[in-house]
């Protein structure tokens, strides 16, 4: 995690899944040498990181299940950040479950542990942010924590918006932030 921006004014983040949205899903990749990014992203995550905080939340239960250690996810996680840094994007934070589903761990999407701790960490405003994924996990992680979601590359998982690619993500929320005030939470 990379807490550089933590402590600055209210901002709202853009929490990402990682496979099958980022990069191309293998299931339990265990190396860098595995993950291939979507061209589609680089574009509208370097838009979107100027005016989001861009917050990556996965689920890794492949750890707990021993495919692969916790540095291979911070090193898989690694090669995702300087991918998108080499086209100009950004990436502020990478939070991962390690955790079986059985586990009940409140870090496990779709509960909203790894949104919580970004929260704390980088003082997020939850009224202007947003989940991106490409499951009904995702789109129920939006659910529990009061978020807006987009689910992308997905048509089955029908949510609050979908899109076919990262470019329909850029369109759909930066259309939303010009039309729409922020969400009013409860305090």
């Amino acid at each position: 995690m990379d807490g550089s921006l933590a402590g600055h004014a209210k901002r709202p983040a853009i929490s990402l899944d990682r496979d099958g949205t980022l990069n191309v899903d293998c299931p339990y990749c265990r190396s860098p040498d595995q993950i291939t990014l979507y061209d589609d992203v680089f574009g509208p995550l370097k838009e979107l990181s100027e005016d989001y905080l861009i917050i990556v939340v996965s689920n890794q239960s492949g750890v707990a299940r021993g495919y692969y250690t916790e540095d291979d996810v911070k090193a898989m996680n690694e090669k995702v950040r300087r991918e998108v840094e080499k086209r100009g994007g950004r990436i502020d934070a990478f939070y991962y479950c390690p955790h079986l589903p059985e586990e009940g761990c409140p870090c496990r999407k779709p509960k909203t542990g790894m949104i919580e701790k970004a929260v704390r960490d980088f003082n997020v405003d939850l009224g202007r942010s947003w989940v991106v994924g490409d499951s009904q996990v995702d789109a129920d992680l939006a659910k529990n924590a009061g978020l807006r979601s987009v689910i992308v590359r997905n048509g089955a998982v029908k949510e609050d918006y979908n899109a076919d690619d990262f470019y329909g993500v850029l369109r759909i929320i930066r259309g939303h932030a010009r039309a729409t005030p922020p969400l009013r939470l409860p305090q």
